[in-house]
């Protein structure tokens, strides 16, 4: 089970990658008020904005994941290429 503070981490990287556009004060502050300072912050949401741009950029190249990559969890391996096949 996770704690409320890795609940609320999540759903903001979560939001930042759905609904960039949403995200707002109030998502930072309810990440404040679960234990998170603002350097935690920062990183949160660089490291989650950097996944976002990185796997869009395969996307755009049409990079896929190669067979091998078939031996592990179908939502991992999900989470890692947004909408592209293994080859």
């Amino acid at each position: 089970k996770l704690e409320a503070k890795d609940k609320a981490m999540l759903e903001y990287a979560e939001n930042i990658t759905l609904r960039p556009s949403e995200v707002d004060e109030r998502d930072v502050e309810r990440l404040k008020q679960a234990g998170w300072n603002e350097v935690d912050i920062l990183d949160i949401a660089a490291v989650t904005s950097y996944r976002n741009f990185i796997t869009r950029i395969a996307d755009a190249l049409g990079v896929q994941l190669p067979e091998e990559y078939a031996a592990l969890r179908k939502d991992y391996v999900d989470s890692l290429m947004v909408g592209k096949k293994l080859l």
